[in-house]
């Protein structure tokens, strides 16, 4: 709905030498999408006024302060990426200013769209008849420069599928109809010799400009995490100055300040995991009832405490220690900061949205959300989220590995792996696939790696045949997989690039002794 809108207006813009301003969400879908709109209307002439918020100062959202100075610049036309279906008071606050808002967001919308915008392009509207809704904020912006450039009589701009394959991958977007378009195309780009010099600086950065060949795991695990760490520790614009930039020396650059954020970023997750994992022994012992809820002050005097720009990382590992929809919040001086991360089949932003009279904002989807509140109602907060009755997604369980078959490493990498690699992309709706050995495997040799020792690093023999194996987050259980002892697996197969020579490791799930 409105493409059609969204479209004639933006190519209006371009024709009359209107001014556009583009605002975008703080986090990796945010990001890209805002590069990508930036750089479309760009390439057809227009002049554009990209912004993204500050996480700890503007939070999620839309705000005034973004409106009016985006306003003060000129800008006649507002395109917002990943986020504004539900910011109705600053849709009308642009209009006053005569500013026309073109809204592309993918959240779920709890409220028909509001008067005041030209344009509402959102799958999940309730009057929406396109047949793929899972699009991310990425994507849709991309399938907004797809429309304007159609209405340009222009082809449309290709190149810009990298960016959106980083939005879809960061927003871990279902891989399957449109997303795993965007993802294989975007890929295939990347892998061909990206056209964008920030991209380029980073993978050099990251150490994966030694020949091996870009996948989902080298965006997630690697190129994602540097650039979703400028948003979370300082300001998302040099994540967008990087992926916007032609120059290689202001790339460089930039890369590397991305990759100092990211260290930060790990000491800081790991700080605040521990303490969440500490409040909950002091107060449950064990397992927490219900919906998990921890929260930790934030001083931004002197950066102490759970910065907001962590609270989603926090909740993750929460949700991967108990299997259950976990919450952290950054408590303020008046008012604190909610990240929400849930299970499978479990819909967390519903559950937030029960209490809303509680909230001063909140948003985003079933498996991942936010919210503010008054500190004065996180105790009635606290009591809603652990009164969810655990059979609410008693189907989660203990967390367990789905597996597609037993067969011997040996067996998946002379018949299996290269069947498997023709599958790829893999992410959400796609996985990865995963095998159990049907033998067990000798240890012969165990280590933990990593900050903390949090990963295990270990070397599998089976028969005359040796593997590496890696086992992330399960640096704790050394003690189950001593040297000298076996061990079944439930792992995954990928190439591992070392010193210019490729040899295949065993990405372990899981294990057990035997």
């Amino acid at each position: 709905p409105d493409m059609d809108l969204a479209a004639a207006r933006l190519r209006k813009a371009v024709r009359d030498g209107e001014a556009v301003g583009v605002f975008g969400d703080f986090d990796m879908d945010g990001i890209s999408g805002t590069a990508v709109a930036t750089l479309g209307l760009r390439e057809l002439g227009a002049t554009v006024f990209p912004r993204l918020p500050d996480r700890d100062e503007e939070g999620h959202g839309l705000n005034e302060s973004a409106v009016r100075a985006l306003a003060a610049f000129g800008a006649s036309v507002l395109v917002t990426v990943d986020c504004g279906a539900s910011d109705d008071a600053e849709i009308g606050l642009a209009r006053s200013l005569g500013v026309d808002c073109i809204i592309t967001d993918h959240h779920t919308m709890f409220h028909a769209p509001s008067p005041d915008k030209l344009a509402m392009v959102n799958p999940k509207r309730l009057d929406s008849e396109y047949p793929y809704e899972d699009l991310t904020g990425a994507g849709l912006a991309y399938k907004l420069m797809q429309a304007v450039y159609a209405d340009a009589g222009r082809e449309e701009p290709r190149h810009l599928l990298e960016l959106a394959a980083l939005g879809t991958v960061g927003d871990v977007g279902a891989m399957k109809g449109e997303n795993r378009y965007f993802v294989s195309e975007g890929l295939r780009l990347m892998n061909a010799g990206t056209s964008f010099a920030g991209l380029r600086a980073l993978i050099e950065v990251a150490g994966l400009d030694d020949g091996r060949e870009l996948d989902t795991d080298s965006l997630s695990f690697q190129i994602i995490p540097r650039l979703n760490a400028a948003g979370r520790m300082a300001d998302p614009g040099v994540s967008l100055d990087l992926l916007t930039t032609s120059d290689p020396r202001r790339a460089r650059e930039l890369a590397k300040k991305l990759d100092g954020y990211n260290q930060d970023r790990r000491i800081l997750t790991d700080k605040g995991v521990e303490q969440a994992l500490a409040q909950i022994r002091r107060k449950w012992g064990g397992a927490p009832p219900g919906v998990i809820m921890v929260g930790e002050r934030w001083r931004p005097d002197v950066k102490e405490g759970w910065r907001p720009g962590v609270l989603g990382l926090i909740a993750s590992r929460l949700v991967d220690t108990y299997g259950k929809p976990a919450i952290a919040v950054s408590v303020g001086l008046e008012t604190s900061r909610a990240s929400a991360r849930s299970v499978a089949g479990f819909d967390i932003v519903s559950a937030i949205e029960a209490r809303s009279d509680l909230l001063l904002h909140f948003g985003g989807h079933a498996q991942a959300a936010g919210f503010g509140a008054r500190n004065e109602n996180l105790r009635e907060l606290f009591a809603h989220f652990a009164a969810v009755s655990d059979d609410a997604f008693a189907d989660a369980g203990e967390a367990t590995v789905a597996l597609d078959m037993r067969a011997s490493p040996s067996f998946v990498e002379s018949d299996l792996f290269d069947f498997t690699r023709r599958m790829m992309p893999y992410g959400a709706g796609c996985p990865q696939p995963k095998f159990a050995s049907d033998a067990p495997l000798a240890v012969v040799e165990s280590r933990t790696v990593g900050a903390g020792g949090r990963h295990l690093k270990l070397r599998l023999r089976e028969g005359k045949k040796f593997w590496d194996a890696i086992a992330f987050g399960l640096g704790a259980r050394a003690d189950e997989a001593p040297v000298g002892g076996e061990i079944e697996v439930a792992y995954s197969m990928e190439p591992n690039v070392w010193n210019g020579r490729v040899t295949m490791q065993l990405v372990t799930e899981d294990f057990r002794a035997v």
